[in-house]
């Protein structure tokens, strides 16, 4: 139950987002279906964003906490919340800096061991990322179209692909109490490695325009990294660390 309500968190502030984001392109589309035009072609992009991130959770620590405690993979999954800064360098081309940190906190016990006297052993699970990426983002369709010398009309849905690379700042902690399974001792501790690491990050979504100035964005994208065994610090040192999962997103863009 209190796994439930963990996730749960992060699914109502999604689902609040979606909310927002619904009503307001009903707005614009009421006001102008995505009709219209600018005096010029926008130079750049702003896109505010939520989502969800499940990471793979694939490597050795990861099997190993899942394994001895009553977690899975499904349970470091969390909402994303971030923002992305979109500059223009050719018609289809844009550079894109972004960040969406994402973080989970799950309760959990031994799944083979109680303490002395019959009770779990408990401790709390937190996994975060906060990745920042700089990509390039290309276009498949024309972003819009000039018509005359002043009027710039916008494309009514623009796909797009995109791949990067960047730092992600990263965290893995376990507050609780464990056990020596040579001695049987039970005892409190905090357990925790974090740092910073190299990460790639390839991607695909698509923009829907609203109004001249407001689009509608979704994306997915997929995060490729992970801390070997070797760089590992902190209690967790001798395991890799797995930073790798996807990512999707849903988000209002304005063209500036």
């Amino acid at each position: 139950m209190m796994r439930a309500r963990a996730v749960g968190v992060g699914w109502r502030w999604v689902g609040s987002l979606a909310a927002v984001l619904v009503a307001t392109s009903g707005l614009e589309a009421q006001a102008g279906r995505g009709e219209g035009f600018l005096f010029r072609e926008p130079l750049s992009t702003v896109t505010f964003h939520g989502g969800l991130a499940l990471p793979r959770a694939g490597s050795d620590l990861f099997k190993d906490v899942t394994k001895d405690l009553t977690l899975d993979r499904s349970n470091f999954a969390a909402a994303s919340f971030g923002m992305d800064l979109a500059v223009a360098v050719t018609p289809r081309w844009d550079v894109v800096f972004g960040f969406g940190p994402s973080s989970s906190r799950t309760p959990s016990e031994f799944r083979d061991w109680v303490d002395n006297n019959d009770l779990p052993i408990e401790q709390v699970t937190s996994y975060s990322r906060s990745p920042f990426v700089l990509s390039a983002r290309y276009h498949l369709t024309e972003k819009g179209r000039m018509v005359g010398s002043f009027a710039w009309i916008p494309t009514r849905v623009v796909p797009f692909v995109s791949a990067g690379a960047g730092l992600v700042r990263y965290r893995f902690e376990q507050d609780g109490d464990f056990i020596d399974t040579e001695t049987l001792n039970v005892f409190a501790d905090r357990l925790r490695t974090s740092g910073w690491s190299w990460v790639g990050q390839v991607g695909g979504g698509a923009h829907l325009s609203l109004s001249p100035r407001v689009m509608l964005t979704g994306e997915a994208r997929y995060l490729l990294g992970g801390v070997d065994a070797g760089r590992a610090s902190g209690d967790f040192v001798g395991y890799r660390l797995d930073l790798s999962g996807l990512t999707t997103l849903v988000g209002l863009s304005f063209r500036l």
